[in-house]
């Protein structure tokens, strides 16, 4: 973990997301015995860690006793730890590229953005428009995007993605940005447009996206208004 990120956690919480990363997963128990401190302590901790999206767990059932929850870290909580994926991701796709040419790189992110579409796709199958943006951009966040979204007026949804795990890769291949403007679309049925992006300067990845059925001249009028509305929110 970076000293950058020790200095905004607690020592205690940075104790723990290190120890859950090396040891995987864990009950209160055993972090309380691995870093020292006791479990009332522990519990406090991984309250607020799982409030921030950083630890989830599960509930175990032992055949006897009580069960018990065992902590894991989120998928949200590996970009807190430098990795080398994003280059070893880039040189691949360069070599890619220089053996089979850039179709190749095409195909091999259209593949990847239908993988993404058939795994998510029954986590939302049967939603109406409401419950389906909401569980999709769950799911998102899940998986590192910091999302946040909110209802306006209209009955549209403005989504900001403050976090983007694959800006190294998208800074390259704008092709990834458009595959995940695919995959909203696809999943929700509905029409996106995207506002902005972190590649290309801004501070989130912005997107509005429309109930079903709205009609194509007022996604363009709704449009204009876009900044206005994202002054209030």
């Amino acid at each position: 973990m970076t000293s950058a990120i020790t200095n905004i956690l607690k020592e205690t919480r940075c104790e723990i997301l290190s120890c859950l990363k090396s040891k995987g997963r864990l009950s209160v128990e055993q972090i309380a015995r691995s870093i020292g401190i006791s479990k009332v302590c522990v519990r406090r901790h991984l309250a607020l860690l799982s409030r921030d999206g950083l630890v989830g767990y599960q509930v175990q059932r032992p055949a006897r006793g009580r069960p018990g929850h065992v902590y894991h870290l989120t998928d949200k909580a590996a970009i807190l730890f430098p990795t080398a994926y994003s280059n070893f991701a880039l040189e691949l796709l360069r070599q890619v590229r220089n053996l089979f040419g850039p179709s190749a790189i095409s195909k091999i992110l259209t593949s990847q953005a239908d993988e993404t579409i058939k795994t998510i796709k029954p986590e939302i199958e049967g939603l109406g428009f409401d419950e389906k943006v909401r569980r999709l951009f769950a799911l998102v966040n899940e998986r590192g995007y910091d999302v946040t979204l909110r209802k306006l007026k209209d009955g549209s949804y403005l989504i900001k993605q403050r976090n983007c795990p694959t800006s190294q890769i998208a800074s390259s291949y704008q092709q990834l940005c458009e595959e995940e403007l695919r995959v909203y679309r696809e999943l929700l049925g509905a029409e996106l447009i995207r506002e902005c992006r972190i590649v290309a300067g801004a501070q989130s990845c912005n997107y509005r996206v429309f109930p079903p059925g709205t009609r194509t001249l007022n996604i363009l009028k709704l449009d204009k208004d876009i900044r206005a509305e994202q002054e209030t929110a």
